[in-house]
């Protein structure tokens, strides 16, 4: 047992992170007017593709700077991992590629896919919460699941 961190339900991460960026990032990107090719850029701009001026719901303008921010975070999370685990998660949540392109892509085979993607997502959920705070993110989401 480690003094310094608590203990984390790998499993349950993994697929919280995997939830998080199937179906949670679609809505971000739509709150924030941005698109899944914005985030393939290491430099994502600071003004969304399109605006939502003109709506006059105060709550909404603050859930989309909110939602900006956030989607740097995600932008910034991905473009900092890794390698392998930058083109698994680019190559399945951003491209939407299928497996078999993603796993050319990393000259590797499908088992050595399965555990690199295992691995970005574990990476994903341990970086995004520096990216969140480096972009002042409210509320923190922390995408580990804790025993």
């Amino acid at each position: 047992m480690s003094l310094l961190f608590k203990r984390v339900d790998d499993l349950k991460t993994r697929e919280k992170v995997n939830e998080f960026l199937t179906d949670d990032l679609e809505h971000l990107l739509l709150m924030s007017g941005h698109n899944l090719t914005d985030l393939k850029s290491p430099n994502l701009s600071a003004t969304p593709a399109h605006s939502n001026a003109g709506n006059g719901v105060e709550d909404r303008l603050i859930r989309g700077i909110n939602a900006e921010a956030i989607v740097k975070a995600i932008a910034a999370t991905i473009n900092h991992l890794p390698h392998d685990s930058k083109e698994v998660l680019t190559g399945l949540y951003i491209e939407r590629l299928p497996w078999l392109k993603v796993q050319q892509r990393l000259y590797c085979e499908h088992n050595k896919l399965g555990y690199t993607r295992r691995r970005a997502l574990y990476d994903f959920a341990d970086a995004f919460d520096k990216w969140q705070r480096y972009y002042n993110c409210e509320p923190i989401i922390d995408l580990h699941v804790w025993y």
